[in-house]
């Protein structure tokens, strides 16, 4: 009977220690060994390797290849947010006409933006709430919430601006938001879900 309860408590621990690296791997997939133990509270990046060894991964690195890939999930014995979304996205380098915007190859952690799928570093000008080197974080359009911001694009050019949506579904408007007049000649591209901004 000892031994059984003590089995179910190392269990137990060790699922809750799993589930914290899990957490801290999913906000920073690029952390080391020893960054991940001194977040844990540990001295020694050799209590990571202890655990990770006493599941069935192959030390840091797989554990890490199974949080990022989905096989490990955390468990429900520690708090978790239902609806985030922990990753990294591809930073944009610029548009194309009508296609898939260009990549430059960079990518940024997000939290909690599930339909995010992309991150551009507005180059300018001042624009309501958006200032030049803001990062914007876009979607698809339409967005699946209503939408207040989004990129459009000026027909038949390749120039991109941020539009203030009025309006709803089928008579949704575009407006300047410097000039305060409804522009007809864009069409929204991208849907504006977050701005970070960093001093």
């Amino acid at each position: 009977m000892m031994n059984t309860h003590r089995r179910r408590l190392d269990r137990v621990m060790l699922t809750r220690m799993l589930n914290s690296m899990a957490q801290i791997i999913l906000e920073d997939p690029y952390i080391t060994g020893k960054e991940l133990a001194r977040k844990l509270g540990y001295a020694d990046e050799k209590a990571v390797y202890y655990w990770t060894l006493r599941s069935s991964y192959k030390g840091l690195t797989g554990f890490k290849r199974a949080v990022l890939s989905g096989q490990y999930r955390i468990q429900d014995t520690i708090a978790r947010e239902p609806r985030q979304r922990y990753g990294r996205v591809p930073i944009i380098a610029g548009f194309r006409d009508g296609r898939e915007p260009l990549l430059s190859g960079e990518t940024i952690t997000v939290v909690g933006v599930p339909t995010v799928q992309w991150a551009w570093r507005y180059p300018g000008p001042p624009v309501g709430p958006f200032l030049p080197d803001d990062v914007l974080l876009l979607g698809y359009w339409p967005a699946p919430d209503p939408a207040t911001w989004c990129v459009a694009q000026q027909q038949d050019t390749n120039h991109h601006q941020i539009r203030l949506i009025i309006g709803i579904k089928d008579d949704a408007r575009l407006l300047d938001p410097t000039l305060m007049n409804i522009d007809a000649q864009s069409w929204p591209r991208y849907t504006i879900h977050q701005l970070i901004r960093s001093f």
